[in-house]
């Protein structure tokens, strides 16, 4: 038997060996499990899952480092999905995404999904600070463990969640000290820098990242070319009568534009208050009246804005009118029906297309008329008056007109048909006495016996300007129905400058026979669009029995005149054809060069193969056009927001990738105030804390280094000036655990 015997002894060894190796495994195991639970902060179903394997009750040695490229795999996934929905948001508003009209699922529920969408912002922050928490914990860990670092410092994975933590006594401590090591100390001051900015802003970022915006999001348009000059769209000298630019009776002609005298005065003049319209409140309510006023084009509908003087709420010092420019209107009504065309083809071919909306909104950067006109009433034989319109606001002083013979009795029989309708002439202003104006206007109003109302004169002073503004076009707003206003058009925009002292919007010189020609006679004998737009006012067929008639003269001459510039160069077409059109409109280039390139929200192309060669008499526009309704896109306050959310995505990345592909360890040890307080209590107590049991007062004591060291056959929290302490080892034997 004897000779047996180092075969026993060796199977002993070898079972002895054995058995030390599953206990490694089984300590591995039931550490990797810790450290996963406690990173997922689900420590109590660790300690309950423990209970139900009926371990001891006593606490258990343990591995306070784990080399291991599995626990450092399974650790990361706790980064690895915060990280993910953090990049979804970055992708998804970055190139955009737009929903609709409203959030998708069950209609009239956007409520609940916006509650939805906040729960999962807050989930996303809730992972988000226990990944920076982790990292943290990491960084502070490490120089705990290889080196040491202020004993102010090694809270900062608890504290960093508070923005106070940068002005408190530990953080002032942690960069007051000198480190062995410059790189270390930067690392760890510019970590909690960075996190506690990143703890304050993430929730935040999370929550506006997750919500769409409902906006006008930009969806497309086209340039196109109009076949006339800047000069004959917008002249600023008007004394050539174009057949276009006036109206006309013949329905069948294409450049034939309808009498808008009809639209005005039915949709508008009408209304002007007057006393038949009282009734049982005795004129005790608020004078209101139609601000605006539709007028027809060749392909379109015009919205005409009015300000006007008068016995109204509003007082303007000036009556106002301003219209968009037929042409461009016209233009731009033809393009919002392009652009529907070619959204519905993208939306059959399943390509991204806006389907459902709240508007769809066309728009082009253009000129348009604003006319600006004020009287001054004087009776029978005394001198006409004009007002200055160039002193500012509030300041219009009267300069009497030298002609002699206007205002008498003679001339006012002449001009008004021995009384029986009202009158309208134009002159010259010369601007060395009237100031800058476009045109004058001198009006005869008959009176009336019945009423014993005199009979006036009134001078009035006309002034035009072309104002830059932006013509619209919508679908709430009813297609081909176009709109557009300048700033400040009726509070002082006439009176801006530029950088070269001269006017922002340049006024326009009127001729008086071009004046004339928009005053043409449309009803026989003698009755002119002014005489007929005098007597529809109010319905009460004579201007002179109206509240304040020298208001109302004044808003009638100013419709007429910003109708007649908005003509100009009215004829006007784009040039060009769409670019592969097919005879049924459902297909060609032109169709994407409507929408966005390559991306969901953006502008268009060129829809049109005009080329435009030097030389030619044609004017650059561009045509935009925007959706309103929900989608993921940047805007001034996502792009703040998914920067944040980069910055964290960027720490997480570079983590994970060094913590498997560099460092390959793990630990879940000191990660919480209970923890670090048994290791306090575990260790020796150090002179460097004398004092300090009712609290700390010197920046002396935080600055102290500390460490976390192997003393006495236990880990222990080592300060710099105590030695005989052993470092911490990776994956240590069974009978080398601590404790």
């Amino acid at each position: 038997m004897g000779p047996k015997a180092p075969n026993s002894l060796l199977l002993q060894t070898d079972a002895q060996g054995s058995l030390k190796e599953e206990a490694v495994d089984e300590r591995i195991f039931s550490t990797r499990l810790r450290k996963f639970s406690h990173s997922l902060r689900l420590d109590s179903f660790y300690i309950l899952f423990q209970e139900i394997r009926g371990r001891s009750k006593l606490e258990e040695r343990k591995i306070a480092i784990i080399a291991d490229l599995r626990s450092a795999f399974l650790v990361s996934l706790l980064h690895i999905i915060p990280t993910a929905a953090s990049t979804t948001l970055i992708v998804l508003n970055w190139r955009g995404f737009y929903i609709g009209r409203e959030l998708q699922g069950v209609v009239g529920e956007d409520g609940l999904k916006f509650l939805g969408l906040q729960f999962a912002a807050k989930m996303l922050e809730l992972l988000a600070m226990a990944s920076l928490s982790t990292i943290m914990f990491g960084v502070v860990r490490a120089q705990l463990i290889s080196d040491s670092l202020p004993f102010g410092a090694i809270t900062a994975g608890f504290e960093f969640t508070k923005l106070s933590l940068l002005w408190s006594k530990e953080f002032v401590a942690t960069c007051a000290t000198t480190f062995s090591s410059s790189t270390n100390k930067a690392l760890l001051i510019a970590t909690i820098i960075v996190f506690t900015m990143l703890g304050a802003g993430i929730g935040p970022s999370a929550a506006v990242a997750s919500q769409p915006v409902l906006r006008d999001w930009p969806a497309g348009g086209t340039e196109f070319w109009l076949n006339t000059t800047v000069q004959g769209l917008w002249p600023l000298t008007l004394n050539n009568i174009a057949p276009s630019d006036l109206p006309c009776n013949s329905s069948n002609s294409d450049s034939c534009f309808p009498l808008n005298y009809n639209l005005l005065a039915s949709g508008q003049l009408s209304l002007w208050p007057s006393t038949s319209f009282l009734s049982a409140d005795h004129g005790s309510l608020p004078t209101v009246y139609p601000e605006k006023v539709l007028i027809a084009g060749r392909h379109s509908m015009r919205t005409m804005e009015t300000r006007f003087r008068g016995p109204f709420i509003y007082q303007p010092d000036l009556t106002a009118v301003t219209v968009p420019s037929a042409a461009i209107a016209d233009a731009i009504s033809q393009i919002s029906r392009y652009w529907f065309i070619a959204n519905e083809h993208q939306h059959v071919t399943g390509k991204d297309a806006y389907y459902f909306y709240n508007d769809i909104v066309h728009t082009v950067e253009a000129l348009q008329p604003v006319v600006y006109v004020r009287c001054s009433a004087s009776g029978l034989n005394a001198t006409v008056q004009f007002s200055r319109l160039d002193r500012g606001s509030g300041n219009y002083p009267l300069v009497s007109y030298g002609n002699t013979t206007t205002g008498s009795q003679q001339w006012f029989d002449a001009a008004t048909g021995n009384g029986l309708s009202p009158s309208l002439s134009w002159v010259e202003l010369p601007e060395a006495d009237f100031g800058p104006s476009s045109v004058g206007a001198i009006v005869a109003l008959p009176g009336t016996n019945t009423t014993r109302i005199a009979p006036q004169v009134l001078g009035c002073t006309v002034d035009a300007r072309w104002a830059n503004a932006t013509t619209t076009v919508s679908f709430l707003g009813g297609p081909m129905i176009t709109s557009g206003s300048p700033d400040n058009w009726f509070t002082g925009g006439q009176l801006g400058l530029n950088l070269s002292g001269l006017p922002l919007w340049p006024r326009v010189k009127i001729a008086p026979a071009w004046a004339e020609a928009i005053n043409p006679i449309i009803e026989q004998p003698s009755t002119s669009v002014f005489a007929k737009l005098c007597n529809s006012l109010a319905r009460l067929n004579s201007i002179s029995m109206a509240p304040l008639p020298i208001n109302a003269v004044e808003s009638i001459l100013v419709t007429i005149i910003a109708d007649g510039l908005a003509r100009t160069g009215g004829t006007s077409t784009i040039l060009g054809s769409l670019k592969g059109i097919d005879d049924s409109y459902s297909a060609g280039e032109w169709i994407t060069e409507f929408l966005p390139k390559n991306s969901v929200f953006g502008t268009g192309g060129s829809a049109f193969d005009y080329l435009y060669q030097v030389g030619d008499q044609s004017t650059r526009f561009e045509a935009r056009t925007t959706v309103n309704g929900y989608g993921y896109g940047i805007t001034t306050a996502t792009l703040l927001s998914t920067l944040v959310l980069l910055t964290y995505s960027l720490i997480a990345v570079i983590y994970i990738i060094y913590s498997i592909c560099f460092a390959k360890t793990t630990s879940s040890s000191w990660e919480s105030i209970t923890e670090l307080v048994a290791l306090a209590a575990n260790s020796t107590p150090s002179s460097a804390l004398r004092s300090t049991g009712a609290g700390i007062a010197r920046l002396t004591t935080l600055k102290n280094q500390v460490g976390i060291r192997l003393s006495d056959n236990r880990l222990q929290m080592i300060f710099e000036d105590e030695g005989g302490a052993g470092k911490i080892l990776p994956n240590v034997l069974p009978n080398e655990l601590y404790s």
